[in-house]
């Protein structure tokens, strides 16, 4: 990556981080609204509020959102902070987690569920974060159009013969293993895929048989 593009990441990384900030606060004070308003539901009787069931379930319903948006919003953050440093020391089963809540409105949009599946122990890597990112929402890209309404896309990482992998797998496919495999590799996202795996040193390869991308990557990568 070219210092020009590196720049340009960091500044729209920098104005987002600082735009999530403020989301979180202004979440913040209607949290704390809420509470208020729950203290003083508290201690209202039953029979001077006759709705007070309704109510309160109503406030049960927007600290719910909150706490939503509360960790949408920490996951924004975190992934507007990934162009900082490269390359960084990045747990795969964390970044697999936040891919999935970054990208699970994709998902949704093809009524599919987005999942991930973590190892155990954790595997880490040294690996450009921003790059990282960007293979596996080219791998999920890919899957969502070969899974079927009511499908489901799991992230997991996990070691194949000694080598640090994130599979990218799907269930519920409208296609043959065959048909599957060659829409797959037919994709233009299936070649921006591969050059994103070859700058992280890394690779990608495609199995039709309960359709699975798997990338390869190194324990770390070479700064370029």
């Amino acid at each position: 990556m070219n210092d020009s593009k590196r720049k340009e990441l960091l500044f729209f990384g920098k104005i987002t981080a600082g735009i999530t900030h403020e989301i979180k606060n202004v979440l913040a004070i209607i949290q704390e609204s809420t509470g208020l308003m729950e203290d003083i539901l508290a201690v209202t009787p039953d029979e001077a509020f006759p709705q007070k069931d309704k109510f309160h379930t109503s406030l049960k319903r927007i600290l719910g959102q909150i706490d939503r948006g509360v960790n949408v919003t920490t996951r924004l953050n975190r992934f507007a902070h990934s162009p900082d440093h490269s390359p960084a020391s990045l747990d795969l089963n964390e970044i697999a987690e936040q891919m999935v809540l970054l990208a699970s409105r994709f998902a949704s949009l093809k009524y599919v569920v987005l999942k991930s599946s973590p190892s155990d122990p954790p595997l880490v890597i040294k690996s450009d974060p921003v790059s990282l990112e960007m293979a596996l929402f080219e791998s999920i890209e890919i899957l969502l159009n070969v899974t079927g309404s009511g499908g489901k896309i799991t992230l997991s990482p996990r070691k194949i013969q000694n080598k640090c992998v994130v599979g990218v797998g799907c269930e519920d496919t409208v296609l043959s293993e065959e048909d599957c495999l060659a829409k797959i590799t037919s994709s233009e996202r299936w070649a921006s895929l591969q050059g994103t795996m070859a700058y992280l040193g890394g690779t990608a390869k495609a199995f039709g048989l309960a359709p699975e991308i798997l990338l390869y990557l190194p324990d770390a990568i070479n700064p370029k």
